[in-house]
């Protein structure tokens, strides 16, 4: 059995990038003490074949969050972590006990350090590399510590994994019952040759760290037993001394703790046909959600339905155009920032709510010939807000102006 998840590290904040498409919300990382830390809420897909873990990391990929800097075209702004969680079944004829073996591979993509001076970044961009050097800063520390404790220089080390959600959630891998391998990229330009050398004494430092990793059998039976008995100790401490407990928030704190030991236990009791019905269905639907939004999932280009109308993306990079496709579906399509009233829903710098309409001339006429992707003469873009202005290709569109 093989579940995959994906997430990033935004600004120290947690991202589903195999969740809903159409909202990037923050979710919360808690601390099991069976499970260690987890992502609560984080989406994990069951897969049968490699081809759909390409496929669901291709798609992740295209919700990262990327942006251009001096340095780096497309500069990755956010840690990135896809999980893979592989279970094995083995049946013992003697005992007549199924026993499991389950192993977790985590391929990080960690952002790189950043100085502003050589990026020439300001805003969001410098914030975004603030908190990206932070949770690298982190890192290093964590390494150290863990590199002092491997060494035994002190008799008692305080290992940082709290500082940053990204040594948080990597707990398990860098200092855990676990196996880990860190590449280190670095440039051979002389401009670069002080991040070359930091570069490299962290590669050093990580490479002190001593982990004795020993092979999980059947921890699936343990974690339910145990789960099961927390469950019974909390439904009994609401059920018979919830009376007994006065303070409101000891209650609250109570329930919350039996609702998310009620909720792990549902999902490792789960049955492997339930898990990938459930997948089957989350991919369906995400499939659907891309396609209303225009979203292509293709590995190259976009692939088009050549009987309609519809419009594509340009870009200033080569690589970022042609990725989104939006298929015009009724004949007169609103376009502005509105959320309520607009079809097509833009925002930025001089986008009014109600910025444009596009007509589509003989709409539905099959004898129109379709696909021309607004190449053709049949569609008709009109700006309907005095504040709004329009360019077709590149040039600016006359307001009294009907033809395309």
């Amino acid at each position: 059995k093989v579940e995959v998840s994906y997430m990033e590290i935004y600004n120290e904040k947690v991202r589903d990038l195999l969740g809903d498409v159409r909202g990037k919300k923050s979710l919360k990382v808690r601390e099991h003490k069976i499970l260690g830390p987890y992502v609560e809420g984080l989406t994990k897909m069951a897969v049968k074949d490699f081809e759909t873990i390409k496929k669901l990391m291709e798609e992740g990929n295209k919700s990262r969050t990327v942006a251009s800097t001096n340095m780096n075209a497309e500069s990755s702004r956010s840690h990135a972590v896809f999980s893979i969680v592989l279970t094995q079944s083995q049946y013992d004829p003697v005992s007549e006990h199924t026993g499991e073996k389950a192993s977790k591979i985590s391929l990080v993509d960690l952002a790189g350090s950043e100085r502003a001076g050589k990026t020439g970044v300001t805003g969001d961009r410098l914030r975004e590399g603030s908190n990206i050097n932070k949770s690298l800063t982190t890192l290093g520390l964590v390494i150290s510590s863990l590199a002092d404790k491997a060494a035994a220089t002190k008799k008692k080390v305080f290992v940082p994994y709290r500082d940053s959600v990204l040594t948080w959630l990597l707990k398990d891998n860098l200092g855990g019952n676990s196996k880990t391998v860190m590449v280190a990229a670095i440039s051979p330009a002389l401009d670069n040759y002080e991040e070359t050398l930091s570069t490299l004494r962290y590669a050093d430092r990580a490479k002190r760290i001593v982990n004795n990793a020993v092979v999980n059998e059947d921890p699936n039976a343990r974690l339910i037993r145990e789960l099961r008995a927390e469950v019974d100790a909390l439904r009994s401490q609401l059920g018979v001394g919830a009376g007994e407990v006065t303070n409101k928030a000891e209650l609250q704190a109570l329930r919350a703790r039996l609702t998310e030991s009620e909720a792990l236990m549902q999902e490792m009791t789960m049955s492997w046909e339930e898990k990938l019905t459930l997948a089957e269905t989350a991919l369906q639907e995400r499939q659907r959600q891309l396609e209303e939004m225009g979203i292509s999932v293709q590995s190259g280009g976009i692939m088009v339905d050549n009987s309609k109308y519809y419009l594509v993306n340009l870009n200033e990079d080569p690589a970022m155009s042609e990725m989104l496709v939006y298929y015009l579906k009724d004949a007169e399509i609103h376009i502005g920032s509105a959320k309520d009233s607009a079809d097509i829903v833009l925002s930025g710098l001089g986008i009014a709510p109600k910025h444009a309409t596009l007509s589509i001339v003989g709409f539905g006429d099959d004898s129109s010939g379709g696909g021309s992707g607004g190449d053709d003469d049949g569609d008709d873009e009109v700006p309907i807000s005095k504040s709004a202005t329009l360019h077709v290709r590149g040039k600016k569109r006359p307001r009294s102006s009907a033809a395309a």
